[in-house]
């Protein structure tokens, strides 16, 4: 009887590692869920590359209002996450020093009306980071749910025209890495 309770002690903190940070379960068997959050399945990029990116209209922190019309004409970021999600703050971190200013919109994907306050979410967020991140952070889980972001940090790069032409899913720390992507859609027109 002592092993059977030693073995399912073992198995339950096993699990219960493994999951932390998971969005919904069941997750596949990997080291964690940075790389894809648990629930998540990703057919192929063409369920997001080459559609055009949902209309939305929300406000900031600061309560400017945002809108796809405002985004028109710029190779843009909408990251997606969620105030909950610490381990996220790394990539939020990376995509904030290699994106420009004005170029990078933070949504939150959370329904649950305990995250909806951007203000408190921007401050943890550069609490946790340790510098200020001067960007709009704004609450939208429905433009989330129309995008089925299940899996987060998720990240789109959107065109000047409104499609998206490449996304991230999971963890991202190389800032140069994501500044590289994002050169890449605005140097050398190569946005669908």
């Amino acid at each position: 009887m002592n092993k059977k309770a030693v073995s399912l002690f073992a198995l339950m903190t096993i699990l219960s590692t493994s999951l932390s940070g998971c969005i919904r379960i069941p997750c596949e068997w990997n080291d964690s869920c940075h790389e894809l959050e648990c629930g998540t399945h990703i057919e192929s990029e063409g369920d997001w590359v080459g559609m055009n990116f949902p209309s939305f209209a929300t406000v900031d922190q600061y309560n400017q209002s945002w809108n796809l019309s405002s985004m028109s004409g710029i190779v843009w970021v909408a990251y997606f996450s969620a105030p909950w999600c610490h381990h996220c703050e790394a990539t939020l971190d990376s995509y904030d020093q290699a994106i420009p200013e004005g170029n990078l919109l933070i949504f939150n994907k959370e329904f649950r009306d305990d995250y909806t306050n951007m203000t408190d979410w921007q401050e943890s967020s550069e609490e946790h980071i340790g510098r200020n991140i001067s960007r709009p952070f704004m609450n939208a889980p429905e433009l989330a749910e129309s995008l089925e972001v299940d899996g987060i940090p998720m990240a789109f790069v959107v065109n000047e025209t409104g499609v998206v032409v490449d996304f991230t899913l999971g963890e991202r720390t190389d800032s140069e890495e994501l500044g590289e992507m994002y050169t890449f859609y605005t140097h050398n027109n190569n946005t669908q």
